[in-house]
């Protein structure tokens, strides 16, 4: 299993460990969960301040790009930070089928749309269906790229964190505040989205937690969660558009039905990730319950 970590640094605070424990024991003691949580939170906060200093960006006016690829990567160092102070595992794991899975968000949410367009609840343009199709292969490649940061910190740290001390059910309610608080905030500076599509987008993220934090289980690894954030930000969060420009959009109409914070991506957001929450926790090879504590 791939993780980040290495030799431990030890405040005064933190309990002295035998010296006969390993270190894969030590990075997944509980009595250092504390002690985890706080140097990730505060690194991840330092490093998305210094990349708000360092940009000064105007409130309702769009960021530059430096800022926002700075405060992806926030959460990735607040992870390496504490993989070696904590010490702390950061599972990042290598890549699997299960990464075919994250594709399905985004084509449930192209279902959705595409039926809303063909009753006429949204306009469906679909001359510019197959060139989105094509496009959508290296938006969601840089989507990916740029969604790494966050997953190595959310769910490479967090996630694995939580489900060694609770359940699936309170893994995720634990983790998608948490998540929802770093994105409201953009929103609410006018940096990212709409505040009239927050209710929305709220619902999608709910969903997207549980659907990542299935996949991130059953593989053990990150990549999943990164190619299904990098497939929804490169198609959905992209209003589906075939160049990723307004004037060659395959669905047109309301706001608050298309795009990332409408409610028809939404919608199907959440559902997938309650199917996926449903069949992970209550299937016939249920996975619901605190993850083991062995050393990895």
């Amino acid at each position: 299993m791939a993780t980040i970590g290495g030799d431990t640094w030890r405040g005064a605070s933190a309990p002295d460990p035998p010296r006969s424990r390993s270190m894969a024991e030590l990075r997944i003691d509980p009595a250092y969960d504390g002690r985890r949580l706080v140097v990730f939170f505060g690194v991840t906060t330092l490093a998305a301040m210094f990349a708000v200093f360092a940009t000064s960006p105007q409130i309702d006016v769009e960021p530059p790009p430096d800022l926002l690829l700075m405060l992806l990567y926030a959460p990735a160092v607040g992870a390496v930070v504490v993989a070696y102070i904590g010490p702390a595992v950061v599972r990042v794991g290598w890549p699997s089928g299960w990464v075919l899975a994250g594709l399905v968000p985004p084509a449930a949410a192209l279902m959705v749309t595409t039926m809303a367009g063909l009753l006429g609840v949204v306009g469906f343009h679909s001359e510019h269906l197959g060139r989105m199709l094509a496009y959508a292969v290296p938006f969601t490649l840089i989507g990916a790229a740029l969604a790494f940061g966050e997953e190595v910190g959310w769910r490479g740290f967090l996630w694995p964190l939580l489900r060694r001390r609770t359940s699936f059910w309170i893994s995720a309610l634990v983790l998608a505040p948490a998540w929802w608080a770093t994105h409201a905030l953009l929103v609410l500076v006018g940096w990212y989205g709409s505040v009239d599509g927050l209710p929305a987008y709220t619902v999608g993220l709910v969903g997207f937690v549980l659907f990542a934090g299935v996949l991130t289980d059953r593989s053990r690894s990150i990549w999943p969660a990164v190619v299904a954030h990098g497939a929804w930000n490169g198609t959905v969060a992209l209003s589906f558009s075939a160049t990723g420009d307004e004037e060659n959009l395959v669905f047109s109409g309301s706001d608050a039905l298309l795009g990332a914070f409408g409610w028809l991506a939404a919608t199907s957001m959440l559902l997938v990730g309650l199917a996926y929450a449903g069949w992970h926790v209550y299937g016939p090879d249920p996975r619901g319950g605190r993850e083991e504590t062995g050393p990895r």
